[in-house]
């Protein structure tokens, strides 16, 4: 091995790999053959990420509370990922990869145990006793999987389990479908009074169990992409900027792979062997959440162990799983199956339980199908052909943007969508023991939301409904439109858009949602000095804007108002609020009604009434920054948050922007929401404009820890290029 201060070359599988740093410590990896490429990929992370990766790999395996720490969460996480059991369905796959996949696997695995040897164990893993095993191309297949399930169809399922948990609150049928349009099914009586029989577990998983923290939560985002007429380069342009809970390190690991004639560059994924965003010399590729629906609960009815099916009853499939937290007696989970899927909590008396079905555990094999189509994607010259293989991607839910040097724009919806019964939505439960609420197999992605080269010129998703793209419809709950319609306003303002332009949309702080609001609000407000800020705001959300703090603090007391004190209760909206990310996606659905002139959630009170009590409220205080009250601090992912700030492990930065902007910002209880890796490419040049935010190293004491945060803050970029 070959070392300097930013430099080594080491022996790859079958040649020399030359691995250098680039300017916030990320690697620019060149080898002339593909398989070394992977290896010095596999090594990079191995050496930067040892800790962040075997911290995901114990938690998804369900073995974090033996490892490391008896902590109550951390057995509640492995309690849940035993139950979900997507480390025994990657060790399957596994057994059954392509001859080409196994090879790209092979080499980054030993690659990332090559490095692990060289650097050693973590200290956080020597605190805890715990030393690292190998990674394995199951542990690849399992990075997919988790990715395909937290922020994608786990928050599909938890927006279904709140719909249930309404039901069972009392709110009647008629506010719901106003709620949510999508619910088109005819309900009746008997069904609601079967619903609040279900017994109900974890009415919605808790957002400080570790794991939802600790992976890519694709609740949000924005990407797009312009033909070369509307640019000034004459050359297609695209731009992706997945918004995530921030933490550190960061989720993404920028590098640039490249060989004497081609090259990959873009974000990573530490544990696995992808460019999940970015760019290949012919295509460029970025992802949102695309809301479809991947998943359902079905109400089974157990009785002596089985369950109904018409008029017979099947045994129960039992799993038995092992829970051994460290130097605590084993804890024993019983795991019951149906043929519909995973029956929630411990199945220890007859009565009625929910049962998750997630397409990806009904479809065997799609972790590695994804992989494969993942390196034919990087491979294609163009939009036409890489399209199809987006279509392929079905671990997951997510809209596919692209764009390539011929100039071509293209979009297709990924994931794997149910055929459900003909005139349901999949928003309530259906009944297992009626055969003909079952699915009916796969929808064919060729139907999905797809589009190539728009007459518009231009395409934008931002999780809004884009089933009007496709053939059918399988986003239920999608976001709503703000950010999307506030791209496409900045893209229509000019046809000859530079990379300049697009950073300034990517970090845009006007917010539709609060021009619709205040066109009520403002001509309600007092003479007050109050009244007077929030009537002259900009509806901007800068760190020191104060209308953006009073408005915040008015549409706060106004959800409150109308589904708290009116409708579902204060605690559950304040929980909704400030303890998930649920309402960051749901907002558009509760705006639609805070808009409308009339609601049945509005009782016997006007709108205007209802305004000027949540005006009264949200102004009775002084007006402060807006940065001040959204401060929050990036947390060191293994001790979250535990240790003195003082110590360095955290990150404090005023967190700017809402919920409807371009740079959209949400704390919450846990954390906080934003765009964690901004792309921009321009065919006209060969090179990739990123930031992102966190530094290369999960080391607390590395240089490389926090580099590139304050560059992200503040909007810069920095430019990978392969050839340097």
């Amino acid at each position: 091995m070959k070392r300097d201060a930013k430099k080594i070359v080491i022996p790859g599988i079958k040649g020399e790999v030359c691995i250098r740093r680039m300017a916030h410590g990320f690697p620019h990896i060149l080898a002339r053959d593909e398989g070394d490429r992977y290896y010095g990929l596999g090594y990079a992370h191995g050496r930067d990420r040892q800790m962040h990766m075997w911290l995901l790999k114990l938690i998804g395996r369900g073995n974090a509370s033996a490892y490391l720490k008896a902590d109550e969460n951390l057995i509640e996480a492995d309690r849940f990922m035993r139950w979900l059991n997507i480390a025994g369905d990657a060790d399957r796959e596994a057994r059954h990869l392509s001859p080409e996949l196994q090879a790209v696997l092979d080499a980054y695995c030993k690659g990332v145990n090559e490095a692990v040897r060289a650097t050693g164990t973590p200290f956080e893993f020597k605190l805890m006793g715990y030393q690292p095993d190998e990674w394995t191309p199951a542990d690849a297949l399992l990075m997919v999987k988790l990715i395909g399930f937290v922020g994608l169809s786990q928050v599909q399922g938890d927006m279904e389990k709140l719909i249930v948990q309404l039901i069972q609150k009392g709110v009647d049928i008629g506010r719901l479908k106003e709620l949510f349009p999508a619910i088109r099914d005819d309900v009746s009586e008997e069904y609601i009074d079967l619903i609040k029989k279900v017994r109900l577990v974890r009415p919605m998983i808790p957002s400080y169990v570790m794991w939802r923290d600790l992976l890519p939560d694709f609740s949000a985002s924005n990407n797009w992409a312009v033909r070369p007429s509307k640019t000034a380069s004459g050359w297609a342009m695209l731009c992706g900027d997945p918004h995530l809970q921030l933490q550190l390190p960061s989720v993404w690991y920028p590098a640039v792979l490249a060989g004497d004639q081609d090259y990959l560059m873009g974000a990573t994924l530490p544990g696995l062997p992808v460019v999940a965003m970015g760019r290949s010399q012919h295509l460029s590729w970025a992802a949102t959440y695309g809301t479809a629906d991947v998943c359902d609960y079905f109400v089974e009815e157990v009785k002596d162990g089985r369950y109904r099916r018409g008029d017979k009853w099947m045994p129960l499939r039992v799993r038995e799983e092992v829970i051994r937290p460290k130097k605590r007696d084993p804890i024993g989970v019983r795991v019951c199956e149906t043929d519909r899927g995973l029956l929630e909590g411990e199945v220890d008396e007859d009565g009625y339980y929910l049962c998750y079905a997630w397409t990806g555990k009904q479809q065997k094999g799609t972790g590695a199908d994804a992989l494969d189509c993942v390196f034919r994607i990087v491979k294609a010259k163009g939009v036409e052909e890489a399209r199809d293989y987006f279509s392929g991607l079905t671990f997951a839910p997510f809209n596919w943007v692209f764009a390539d040097r011929a100039g071509n724009i293209g979009y297709q919806l990924g994931g794997l969508v149910p055929k459900q019964p003909e005139g349901t939505s999949g928003l309530l439960p259906y009944l297992g023991w009626d055969e003909k609420q079952n699915w009916d197999g796969m929808v064919d992605p060729i139907l999905y939301p797809r589009a190539m080269n728009p007459e518009c010129d231009f395409i934008v998703t931002a999780n809004q409904d884009l089933n009007f793209m496709g053939q059918t419809d399988p986003m239920k709950l999608s976001i709503s439109s703000y950010r999307a319609d506030r791209i496409c306003e900045l893209l229509r303002e000019k046809g000859d858009l530079t990379v300049e332009d697009m950073k300034r949309i990517h970090y845009d702080l006007h917010a539709i949602q609060a021009r619709e609001f205040m066109a009520i609000i403002r001509p309600l407000l007092p003479e007050s000095e109050n009244g007077d800020i929030l009537r002259d705001w900009d509806l901007c959300y800068d760190a020191d804007s104060l209308g953006a703090t009073l408005f915040e603090r008015v549409y706060r007391e106004l959800v409150l108002l109308v589904f708290g004190d009116s409708g579902l209760g204060r605690e559950m909206m304040i929980h909704l609020l400030d303890g998930t990310t649920l309402f960051s996606v749901l907002h558009g659905y509760f705006d639609r009604i805070l808009l409308s002139e009339a609601s049945v959630w509005f009782g016997d009170q006007s709108r205007e009434d209802l305004y000027r009590t949540a005006i009264e409220r949200g102004l009775r205080e002084k007006a402060v920054p807006h940065g001040e009250v959204s401060k929050v601090y990036i947390e060191h992912i293994f001790f979250r948050g535990k240790l003195p700030r003082v110590l360095g492990f955290d990150y404090s930065f005023a967190n700017i922007g809402s919920r409807s902007t371009v740079s959209q910002a949400g704390v919450f209880k846990g954390g906080a929401l934003a765009p964690t890796f901004r792309m921009i490419c321009d065919f006209g040049e060969d090179v990739l404009h990123t930031n992102v935010a966190g530094g290369a190293s999960d080391r607390r004491f590395s240089k490389y820890y926090t580099s590139g945060l304050d560059a992200w803050a503040q909007g810069e970029y920095e430019v990978l290029d392969p050839g340097n």
